[in-house]
């Protein structure tokens, strides 16, 4: 798919290629345009022999089929029309009509002069501009760093196949998006321009191996565009063609790339969508590609085809954040806590607080049906703020012991809510010791610096904070040694097999002493039984939590298991 550089300079030769114009060959195209330009030389020439010849104000009105020769046909347009619309109203035109006046030779031979110069003058102009177009095209559509086409080249390419696809029936495409996952961490690692040759050298190798027709394009920094030709004509055949490549894409990730000397490979996670003839919409066909891409990520897999069906969910997600806005006004929010167990002491020394919806109907929604969408738009702040200020009215009220709370990695990258954390907590009369800001790795991975400069402002506050879910991500022991923590919470991920296996067992040893080394409180969540807490209590684990001890609890029934716990430890 060879791109071709057209300039966005509004003439008519741009509008006449508009979509909204009948489709014709060039040679049709180009008859049609000489007769336009010969009705305005007619129309001209009437006007100035009906307006008493060219004596009067109107000769020059013939230089608008010249200057629409020149647009249309360059150069030698320009010359052509202007001896033309010269010689029109030349010898044979009257100086003045009512007394049947002729000009002289010299004048009209010097008008037809100066046409050709106007002519000439302006079809260098135009050039001028189309080639600075063209400049800022190339710029535009072209990626500087790795050569690749842009967005907008996409955008346009697109627009061209759709159109054709239209009128001529070509063969099926289908566009593939592809997202370089760790790219980000070549970034944080090298450098960028070390990232920049790692993008392009994925694309020069994907081009080597995919032997269909296609076109590779830069759609984000960290993402690549595919748009290639599928030959079969049933549709479980193209299908398995887009998916052949991905995977030419996914293995050219895996293997290795050697930029400076220094071998990388990248993860790969694709979403593709295969062209209909239905489609017209560019923006269309590549958002389908991205709802594929999206799906993949959500589920954790590399490759989603598009299907009608997240169209639907994606309608569900909006309806349900509507309702989570709603529920919000409605105070159906409410938090439960989970009890902190000190295992030192076997006294109840806090608790993680949890949000929890009951809908209209008093139903319960579960956290896992709503929470990730909240995390994943702007209505997690309101939602945060919500969850801080009802736990400090708990606090406040109830006098319960040290709360800790989840941050989103939206919460940690907003740096109002970061400042302003500490007065709102002091509003409710509540000192920054009492609550606990639990994040996870996802935020120090998308933006190590603010993640960083946020824990800081967190624990300048006197804020304590936890690196939640430890040892999920295989990022997560360089960030230790970083950050100004004070304390981490290992995942349940890491109990299950506590029991049953040695292997388990090692791990979460290592993971406590580690943690120990660098003096933080170790917290484990996910105890399910005695044996399990017996375990974690003599590798050295600080707190636990989890149903061995209690489920999350509301308000009410929190206070009576503490009491209860209370008088047993008295």
């Amino acid at each position: 798919m060879n791109r071709e550089i057209r300039s966005y300079l509004p003439t008519f030769n741009s509008i006449w290629q508009s979509h909204k114009w009948p489709h014709m060959s060039e040679a049709s195209r180009a008859v049609f345009r000489i007769l336009i330009v010969t009705i305005f030389f007619v129309g001209g020439t009437w006007v100035v022999y009906f307006t008493g010849g060219t004596g009067y104000a109107y000769p020059y009105i013939i230089l608008l089929p010249v200057l629409l020769s020149t647009v249309w046909f360059g150069l030698p347009g320009a010359i052509l029309g202007a001896v033309v619309g010269g010689l029109l109203i030349g010898p044979l035109m009257p100086l003045d009509v009512a007394t049947d006046t002729y000009q002289s030779t010299d004048n009209w031979l010097a008008r037809i002069a100066f046409f050709v110069l106007i002519g000439i003058f302006a079809a260098g102009l135009f050039q001028s501009l189309r080639l600075a177009n063209q400049r800022h095209l190339h710029a535009l559509e072209v990626d500087y760093k790795t050569g690749l086409g842009t967005q907008a080249a996409l955008n346009r390419d697109l627009k061209s196949l759709l159109r054709r696809r239209t009128q001529d029936n070509a063969p099926s495409s289908a566009i593939l998006l592809v997202r370089m996952q760790d790219l980000w961490e070549i970034l944080q690692a090298m450098g960028a321009d070390i990232a920049e040759q790692v993008v392009k050298d994925l694309a020069k190798q994907m081009t080597q191996n995919i032997k269909i027709p296609h076109q590779i394009y830069r759609f984000s920094k960290s993402e690549l565009a595919i748009l290639f030709s599928v030959e079969s004509q049933e549709e479980v055949a193209r299908q398995e063609e887009v998916g052949v490549v991905f995977d030419i894409a996914k293995r050219v990730g895996e293997e290795e790339t050697v930029v400076e000397g220094i071998p990388f490979r990248v993860q790969i996670v694709a979403g593709s969508y295969l062209i209909r003839d239905t489609d017209q919409n560019p923006e269309i066909v590549i958002n389908r590609a991205r709802t594929g891409l999206s799906v993949a990520i959500e589920n954790s897999v590399p490759y989603r085809r598009y299907d009608p069906m997240f169209d639907q969910k994606t309608a569900e997600r909006v309806q349900l954040i509507a309702r989570v806005r709603d529920g919000l006004a409605k105070q159906q929010f409410q938090l439960f806590y989970q009890p902190k167990i000190c295992m030192r002491t076997g006294r109840h020394v806090g608790s993680e607080a949890l949000l929890r919806w009951f809908d209209q109907d008093n139903k319960m929604v579960m956290p896992g049906l709503f929470m990730p969408k909240v995390e994943s738009t702007s209505l997690i702040n309101p939602v945060t703020r919500f969850v801080i200020a009802r736990a400090c009215e708990n606090i406040k009220s109830h006098d319960l012991r040290s709360v800790s709370i989840n941050f989103a990695i939206e919460n940690l990258m907003d740096s109002a809510l970061i400042e302003d954390l500490g007065r709102i907590v002091a509003s409710y009369g509540v000192c920054p010791e009492s609550l606990e800001i639990e994040i996870t790795e996802g935020a120090l991975i998308r933006d190590p610096e603010q993640a960083k400069t946020a824990v800081r402002s967190l624990r300048d506050q006197k804020f304590k904070v936890s690196l939640d879910d430890f040892g999920t991500g295989y990022s997560s022991f360089q960030y230790l040694t970083h950050l100004p923590l004070s304390g981490l919470k290992i995942d349940r991920a890491f109990v299950e097999n506590l029991e049953v296996s040695a292997d388990a067992r090692t791990i979460m040893g290592s993971m406590i002493s580690m943690a120990k080394a660098l003096k933080l409180e170790v917290t484990v969540e996910g105890i399910e039984t005695e044996q399990q807490a017996k375990i974690v209590t003599d590798l050295g684990a600080d707190l636990v939590q989890g149903f061995h001890y209690s489920r999350p609890l509301s308000l009410v029934e929190y206070q009576e298991w503490a009491a209860i716990n209370h008088r047993h430890r008295a």
